[in-house]
């Protein structure tokens, strides 16, 4: 039998240590070369995704159909089909105005009625011809009476009291003529218009 020799290898403790970093360097160094390469293996075994933009397909708006009552019944009219462009046309503007015109309330102004007055009482003037109608004590009756005759369209007056008076008298006259003549011939009517001779007398003031 052979007899083996075994020979002793004395390391020094500053060896081992660089021993110990320079292996330890190789491992990390293996470490981040496989790390590249799995990176790499997996980019490219990874299928590429395209991103592509939708575009929207525009959106078709149907037609627009003119109302019936906008289309001529003779076909001789055409209506344009864009109703914006039909206000603008310079055609529709005198229309559209027309409308409001007819759409306007038509008042027809009446001119304010005349209303009839009744003769102003005007106080007697001296030298004219009246036909003395009544004679009353108080004033108020008096005008009362005035009225009346006013109201059927005589001009009448009340006349005051005489200072020959020996009672207080108003006296209620009509007329006021510069003639006789003419106060004669309102005596006639009045009573013709009474159908009778009436105490009715012409007096001048």
């Amino acid at each position: 039998m052979s007899t083996k020799e075994f020979r002793e290898i004395q390391v020094s403790s500053s060896l081992l240590v660089v021993i110990f970093l320079g292996v330890l360097a190789l491992g990390v160094f293996i470490f981040l070369l496989g790390v590249s390469v799995g990176k790499r293996q997996a980019g490219a075994a990874a299928p590429t995704q395209i991103v592509t933009q939708q575009i929207p397909e525009p959106v078709k708006e149907p037609p627009v159909k003119p109302p019936a009552s906008e289309t001529s019944s003779g076909g001789g009219t055409a209506v344009p089909s864009d109703p914006l462009a039909a206000m603008s046309s310079p055609a529709s503007k005198p229309a559209a105005k027309d409308a409001v015109l007819d759409k306007a309330p038509k008042t027809n102004p009446k001119p304010p009625a005349e209303t009839k007055r009744a003769p102003v009482a005007a106080p007697a003037a001296k030298g004219l011809y009246y036909v003395q109608v009544a004679a009353f004590t108080d004033r108020a009756q008096a005008q009362a009476a005035a009225e009346r005759y006013r109201k059927q369209g005589y001009t009448a007056v009340v006349s005051d009291p005489k200072p020959s008076d020996t009672r207080t008298w108003y006296r209620v006259r009509l007329g006021g003529y510069a003639t006789r003549d003419r106060a004669t011939s309102l005596l006639a009517r009045l009573n013709a218009a009474a159908g009778k001779t009436t105490d009715f007398r012409v007096v001048q003031d």
